[in-house]
């Protein structure tokens, strides 16, 4: 019959601890991946969010201490570095994404059906103009995404992290 380790045994101590530092090491691997999201969200740049992200695992690998525990919530404790107030850029960007998308959409086809029947009317306006107007509205939606994607990428290539 196989021998197990009796409770409180230096083997059955040895492997909690083991458990536990593997809870703790994801625990902080994911504390400090979010950080790194939501600094990089609010527009730090990103030398920047590399220091403050190896600050603190640095800290915590030391400490041994819960993130939430010695620094609050990534959010809160990105509030330090970058207010919300950043975060502005980010809702005007989806509003305009959305606007720009739905209103050319909406435009271009009810310009196309104006063309093939002229019953179809929206705002009274000509169907030749409310597919100009529709094709412009797509055209700056996807200059808009493009334009964010070369910043987020001109940033991204500057992370060490």
């Amino acid at each position: 019959m196989p021998t197990t380790a009796a409770a409180g045994s230096p083997q059955q101590s040895r492997g909690l601890e083991e458990g536990v530092t593997r809870v703790n090491q994801a625990a902080n691997e994911d504390y400090a991946t979010e950080l790194a999201e939501i600094l990089e969200l609010r527009d730090v740049p990103a030398p920047e969010v590399a220091r403050i992200v190896r600050g603190v695992e640095s800290r915590l690998a030391e400490s041994g201490e819960d993130p939430v525990a010695a620094f609050g919530t990534p959010g809160k404790y990105a509030d330090n570095f970058a207010p919300r107030s950043r975060m502005v850029r980010f809702w005007i960007l989806i509003a305009s994404s959305v606007t720009l998308a739905s209103g050319g959409t909406l435009l271009l086809i009810s310009g196309v059906f104006g063309l093939l029947s002229p019953a179809h009317r929206l705002w009274g306006l000509p169907a030749w103009t409310r597919v100009v107007l529709g094709a412009a509205g797509i055209t700056l939606f996807v200059a808009l995404l493009l334009a964010e994607g070369v910043r987020a990428r001109r940033r991204a290539s500057g992370r060490t992290v």
